[in-house]
C-alpha cells in the first residue's frame, strides 16, 4: 500500500505533529491518525501481552463534521515493519468502515423516504 501523508516532507516514513496525529489519504478519504503510548486496557482489548514500545494507532475518518469510520490497531515502535503493518491495518479498516456506515445510513434514509411516500396522500 503506498502511503499518502498530507501536509509532510516527501519521505519514506511518516510524522505525526506535536499534538501526536498525522493525515493521510486513502482511497479518496481524508484519514486522521492517532498514536500514543499502548495501556494495559489496550492490551485486554487486542488480547495480545503489552510491549514497552507498544503504541496504539487510532484512525479517523470525518465527514461533514461527523465522524463516521473508525479504527484501531497497536504497532510496536522499535519496529519499522510493524508500524507500517499497523497504518495500513488502521487506514484500510477507517476506509471500509466509513463505507459501511454510509451505507447503512443511506439503506435507512431510502427506507424512511419510502414509509413517508407511502403516507402522504
Amino acid at each position: 500500500m503506498e502511503l499518502r501523508q498530507l501536509d509532510a516532507p516527501a519521505d519514506p516514513g511518516f510524522r505525526l505533529d506535536l499534538d501526536g496525529t498525522a493525515r493521510f489519504l486513502h482511497e479518496g478519504y481524508t484519514v486522521t491518525v492517532q498514536g500514543r503510548r499502548a495501556t494495559a486496557e489496550d492490551a485486554w482489548c487486542y488480547y495480545d501481552p503489552l510491549d514497552s514500545h507498544d503504541v496504539l494507532l487510532a484512525g479517523t475518518v470525518t465527514l461533514e463534521g461527523v465522524d463516521a469510520g473508525t479504527a484501531y490497531a497497536i504497532g510496536n515502535e522499535r519496529s519499522a515493519h510493524s508500524l507500517r503493518q499497523a497504518l495500513e491495518e488502521v487506514l484500510r479498516d477507517a476506509v471500509d468502515d466509513v463505507r459501511h456506515t454510509v451505507a447503512r445510513l443511506s439503506a435507512r434514509v431510502e427506507q424512511i423516504d419510502h414509509k413517508h411516500r407511502e403516507q402522504q396522500p
